[in-house]
């Protein structure tokens, strides 16, 4: 039976949250293997002087556990 471990990562971009789940997906994948889930918690923006200066995903990200 796999063993699935879950993380928390946050993801960011000047542009916007579809960017910044992607730049998420980027770095995910090239640190874990065996990704078999990611699922957003919560998106929100950075506010600066009345305007987004940044927009955030939060997502959990789910990979299987490789037993040696």
């Amino acid at each position: 039976m796999p063993i699935v471990k879950i993380i928390e990562l946050i993801g960011e971009s000047p542009n916007s949250w579809d960017e910044a789940m992607k730049n998420l997906i980027t770095e995910a994948q090239q640190t874990l293997r065996g990704i078999t889930r990611i699922g957003v918690r919560e998106m929100d923006v950075r506010l600066v002087d009345d305007r987004v200066d940044v927009y955030r995903v939060r997502a959990e990200v789910s990979f299987r556990v490789i037993r040696s």
